[in-house]
C-alpha cells in the first residue's frame, strides 16, 4: 500500500512540467519572470489554487484552504528583489508562502502566447470561430522537426463572429461574455449606428501599440484591456474600432480554463 501511495504522489516538478507543456517558458518575453518562483520541486501537491495575482487575500485563502501550490498569471516576483524584509508587503507574502510550504508557479507572457492560453481563451469566450494567430509570431525550435512543421505562436488572435452583429449588440455581447457592466469604446459615433462586426482581434491585458502595425481593414474591431490614451487617439485617427473591457476581465477568463 505504501508503494501505491508513493506511485500516485504528484510532485511540484510534475505540475510545473505540465504547465510548461501548456505554456512553454521559452515563449515568455525576455523581461518576464515565469516558471517556479517559490517552492521545492519535490514537494507533494494535493491542492492547487489558480489566480491572476498573488495578493494578501489570495495567500490568506490559500493558507486557510491548506493549498500546496498556487499557479498565478502575474508573477509575484517580477523585477529584481534586493532584499526580503518582513514588514514590506511583498516580503510578507514571500515569508508566508515559504512558512506555509506553498509553492508558487507563474505563467505570464508565455501563457498569453500559448495556444489555449489567455488570448485564445478570450477569443473562445467571445464565441469566435476560425481562431488564428495574428501579428508578431514566435516559434519554439524543435529538434528533428522541419521548420514548416513547427508551431508558431502570437499574442494577438483573430476570429470570426457568426452570425455578425451590429456594433451596439456586439458591445452587449462582450459585456455579457466577460461579466462586466461597462466597456470603453474607441471609434466614431457613426460606427455605433452602422458598423457590423464579423472579424474580431483580441489582445488581453495591457494593449501593446506595436500590434497596430498588423491591423488591416479586414479587422472590424479589437477587444482588449488597459488601452492608453495616446494609443486610443492613434486608433481613432486610423479609423480602428476598439473596446477596452479592462485588464482583469480580459485575462480572468483563463482561470477556469486552467482549473479544468
Amino acid at each position: 500500500r505504501k508503494k501505491e501511495v508513493s506511485d500516485l504522489t504528484v510532485r511540484c516538478s510534475q505540475v510545473a512540467g505540465y504547465m510548461n507543456m501548456i505554456a512553454p517558458v521559452e515563449l515568455a518575453e525576455e523581461w518576464d519572470n515565469v516558471g517556479l518562483i517559490i517552492g521545492d520541486p519535490q514537494q507533494s501537491i494535493n491542492k492547487v489554487l489558480i489566480c491572476l495575482d498573488v495578493t494578501t487575500d489570495v495567500v490568506d485563502y490559500a493558507i486557510e484552504q491548506k493549498v500546496d501550490m498556487i499557479i498565478s498569471h502575474h508573477p509575484l516576483i517580477f523585477s529584481s528583489i534586493k532584499r526580503i524584509v518582513y514588514g514590506e508587503w511583498k516580503s510578507n507574502l514571500i515569508y508566508r508562502l515559504i512558512e506555509s510550504h506553498i509553492s508558487l508557479y507563474s505563467a505570464h507572457t508565455n501563457l498569453d502566447y500559448a495556444k489555449s492560453g489567455v488570448n485564445w481563451s478570450l477569443a473562445r469566450a467571445l464565441k469566435l470561430e476560425n481562431i488564428r494567430n495574428a501579428g508578431y509570431m514566435k516559434r519554439i525550435p524543435s529538434p528533428g522537426i522541419h521548420l514548416e512543421h513547427e508551431e508558431y505562436y502570437s499574442l494577438a488572435k483573430t476570429g470570426i463572429l457568426k452570425p455578425p452583429l451590429k456594433l451596439t449588440d456586439f458591445i452587449e455581447h462582450v459585456k455579457q461574455a466577460l461579466n462586466v457592466d461597462h466597456v470603453r469604446f474607441v471609434g466614431k459615433a457613426e460606427d455605433l449606428r452602422n458598423k457590423e462586426i464579423s472579424k474580431v482581434m483580441v489582445f488581453s491585458g495591457s494593449f501593446d501599440e506595436d500590434i497596430l502595425h498588423y491591423v488591416n481593414q479586414e479587422i472590424d474591431i479589437i477587444v482588449t484591456g488597459d488601452l492608453k490614451h495616446h494609443t486610443a487617439i492613434e486608433m481613432l485617427e486610423k479609423g480602428i474600432c476598439a473596446l477596452d473591457a479592462g485588464h482583469f476581465s480580459t485575462e480572468n477568463i483563463i482561470v477556469p480554463v486552467l482549473a479544468k
